[in-house]
């Protein structure tokens, strides 16, 4: 699709959206179906950002995928024991998955800041 087609059909999805939650059942919404209501209603400019600026997702997959060596490294370890080792270990991890993002070695930006001026060792060969 293109843009302009992108920017009708958004319009055209929230006005329908708006219709619904503006004329709720004659009995009101179930609790669950208005929390739903509710949170549209506080979020509405961000649903359907992804129709207008196609380079925005419509979905967290991303978010989901970095979050996976986290959790298979907590089921594997039992977690962190304490507030302090969990807050670590959040540390550690949203580190190295900026590092990996941006193309950058983990190793070498951790020296740049632990131990500026000084190079990180060369690791030896497996033989």
């Amino acid at each position: 699709m293109s843009r302009a087609e992108l920017h009708t059909f958004r319009s055209i999805v929230e006005a329908e959206l708006a219709y619904v939650l503006n004329h709720p059942p004659a009995k009101g919404w179930p609790s669950d179906a208005q929390g739903l209501a509710n949170r549209f209603n506080r979020h509405w400019p961000d649903w359907f950002t992804f129709l207008s600026h196609p380079e925005v997702k419509p979905d967290n997959n991303d978010a989901e995928r970095g979050l996976r060596p986290v959790v298979i490294h907590r089921k594997v370890s039992g977690g962190a024991r304490s507030h302090w080792g969990g807050q670590l270990v959040a540390m550690m991890f949203s580190f190295l998955e900026t590092m990996r993002l941006q193309g950058k070695n983990a190793v070498a930006e951790l020296f740049k800041v632990l131990a500026p001026g000084r190079d990180p060792p060369l690791l030896e060969s497996a033989q």
